[in-house]
């Protein structure tokens, strides 16, 4: 399908029309078949368009997105099974980890803007998740 903007040489009532193509168009007009809306004069003239061309970007972005949300499914499943929770004592564990009174490992939880900028201070190595850590179960 193919919309056009057209308008009416008589009243100048502008409207859109949608066509299969250029070629229905121009033999619905030849046929006197299109009419103003408002008057109904078959003196229709197209207007000025551009161009859809927004359905192919879009479906570039549409495959970037599921890439990417493919991806952080992926990262989750991963930090899920290769790192512990630590839930709210996330900033705990981790500097007990950094100063030796808990073993190293991985671990992931929750943070608090201000918790995280006291890790950082220490020299505490965090990185926010583009998921929900919280556990429901």
């Amino acid at each position: 399908m193919i919309v056009f903007n057209l308008s009416c040489s008589d009243c100048d009532f502008s409207f859109e029309g949608w066509f299969e193509n250029t070629h229905d168009y121009n033999k619905q007009i030849k046929q006197g078949l299109v009419s103003c809306p408002s008057c109904n004069s078959i003196q229709i003239r197209k207007g000025l368009m551009a161009p859809n061309v927004a359905k192919k970007s879009n479906s570039k972005i549409a495959k970037r997105n599921k890439s990417i949300a493919s991806n952080v499914k992926r990262l989750k499943k991963i930090i899920e099974k290769e790192f512990d929770y630590v839930g709210d004592k996330f900033t705990e564990e981790a500097k007990k980890i950094k100063y030796g009174e808990a073993k190293e490992r991985a671990i992931y939880g929750e943070a608090s803007v201000e918790q995280t900028k006291e890790l950082m201070d220490e020299d505490i190595d965090v990185l926010p998740l583009p998921f929900s850590t919280k556990k429901t179960n």
